[in-house]
């Protein structure tokens, strides 16, 4: 628990001390944080047989629904008590070497002092951290706006598109009106059939094209040629 925690958040962190081997606790301080941890396991066997013995005294040999509903709020509110009280002991317990580590100054006992070089250590973990996260924070702000253009750009494409096939439509078949030669008119179809046709093996491989570039994860929002691809349209 306690102990555990502590090692946890020492991990990783490079300690300089003038004895290469030298332990991160003493066997006192192991002792403290065992005796510790087997306290807080006391605890909750103790709340637990306590709650054996209420229930094994008058527990109903059916329970409503709005006696379950209570036990379970019962439960939650025993939860987030034992919760906080533990936070506040753990608060204390780590608040008060921290603090005087940080400004005990000369008067620092050797473990304070060897506390200190961690805390700045953290302290600078944190700094880190927080950069970190603001600048993902930032670049998820910017990929939603560039997302929401590009959905909006897309929409206007595919009405633009729409509009491109059907004035297609109309002209074709005006001309094809005009034609009165059937020979010409034949050999107009099978053009148009042609064209159809290369016309949706130009999608088919667009689009896997398009996808590919997607899937990859490169910014292809950032590269003009990429872009073309995955925006363009056919020209249908």
């Amino acid at each position: 628990m306690a102990k555990d925690d502590l090692a946890e958040e020492m991990e990783g962190v490079e300690i300089t001390t003038s004895e290469p081997n030298q332990p991160l606790f003493t066997e006192q301080e192991r002792r403290i944080l065992d005796v510790y941890d087997r306290l807080e396991e006391l605890q909750l066997e103790i709340a637990l047989l306590k709650a054996r013995g209420v229930l094994s005294q008058d527990e109903p040999m059916e329970a409503s629904e709005g006696d379950i509903k209570k036990a379970q709020q019962e439960l939650l509110k025993a939860k987030a008590a034992y919760q906080v009280r533990n936070d506040i002991i753990e608060g204390v317990l780590v608040a008060k070497p921290i603090l005087k580590a940080a400004h005990a100054g000369n008067n620092a006992s050797p473990a304070e002092q060897d506390l200190l070089p961690l805390i700045e250590h953290r302290d600078k973990l944190s700094e880190g951290l927080n950069g970190l996260s603001a600048k993902a924070l930032s670049t998820r702000s910017e990929l939603m706006k560039v997302e929401s253009e590009h959905a909006i750009k897309a929409q206007k494409n595919a009405e633009l598109s729409n509009e491109m096939l059907t004035l297609a439509e109309e002209a074709k078949t005006q001309k094809k009106e005009d034609i009165t030669d059937s020979k010409l008119r034949l050999q107009l179809d099978r053009l148009e059939g042609d064209v159809k046709t290369s016309r949706q093996r130009w999608r088919i491989m667009k689009g896997t094209a398009s996808g590919t570039i997607i899937g990859s994860g490169v910014d292809w929002a950032r590269d003009p040629r990429l872009l073309g691809i995955v925006l363009d349209d056919d020209g249908a």
